[in-house]
């Protein structure tokens, strides 16, 4: 039986304790929203998949916002010897407007929550990154009574990098040294971070 080969291009760094292929495609789908949504005007924050309201609004102090976190990884069905599978990340798109009736349409000063899903869904979707091919899978005007004002939106998207995986040969060599004595981790809580940080 033959090993089937991936294009080397399909494998991201394997530093597996730091997250692996997780994090290359995390940077990847940052590195693409960037390209529509620049710093300087639109925050980026990690943000947790369950936060308490305190945090979140904390987060939406800052808008326009860009949020992102890992959700899931749903392994193929013909993975194989070696874990593969879509890996999905929530993206979430925060606004505030002065009168709510601009939330979804935006003004001259600030988008509206349409405006920012259109343009993210359409530099993301089909694009490809380290691993594998982006695909959005769903779209949501966040709802999200009594933790944000009347006064905020946010878009919720689910985003899959399908297929992602390890490369055999550089997967080996991650798992040797992570067991080595100077390996794996220190297990020293940080005790000074809260629900969500910069990204």
């Amino acid at each position: 039986m033959t090993t089937r080969k991936f294009p080397d291009n399909q494998y991201p760094p394997q530093n597996l304790d730091a997250g692996g292929p997780l994090a290359e495609a995390f940077r990847g789908l940052r590195e693409l929203l960037l390209q529509s949504f620049p710093e300087g005007k639109f925050t980026y924050r990690i943000v947790q998949p369950r936060m308490s309201i305190a945090s979140w609004q904390e987060v939406a102090q800052a808008a326009p916002m860009i949020g992102m976190s890992w959700a899931s990884w749903n392994p193929s069905a013909d993975q194989g010897n070696h874990y593969r599978g879509d890996a999905v990340f929530a993206l979430f798109l925060l606004v505030k407007q002065t009168a709510p009736k601009d939330l979804l349409t935006g003004t001259q000063t600030m988008p509206g929550v349409m405006g920012m899903a259109n343009v993210a869904v359409q530099c993301l979707h089909g694009k490809r990154i380290a691993g594998g091919t982006v695909a959005v899978r769903a779209v949501s005007n966040l709802e999200a009574c009594g933790w944000i004002n009347d006064r905020t939106a946010i878009v919720t998207m689910s985003v899959a990098v399908k297929n992602l995986g390890y490369s055999p040969d550089q997967l080996t060599a991650a798992m040797t040294e992570f067991q080595s004595v100077t390996g794996g981790w220190s297990f020293e809580l940080d005790t000074g971070s809260n629900g969500a940080s910069d990204a």
